[in-house]
């Protein structure tokens, strides 16, 4: 699992999207960080798990 270190006033939903390039894995990221606010304070430890996202599946008319 990695490990972001936050600087004050970043936003979790930010960190999430810019590890994973998706907010689909947000509520598990989440579960692994049920202590942290919202908007992050200086030093926060965010864990980051290993989440396997799957491909969108685009359909060609």
């Amino acid at each position: 699992m990695k490990q972001y270190i936050a600087s004050k006033g970043v936003r979790l939903d930010t960190i999430v999207y810019k590890h994973y390039g998706t907010l689909e894995v947000f509520v598990q990221v989440l579960g692994k960080n049920a202590k942290l606010k919202p908007i992050l304070s200086d030093k926060d430890i965010v864990y980051l798990p290993e989440i396997k996202i799957e491909p969108k599946k685009v359909i060609e008319w």
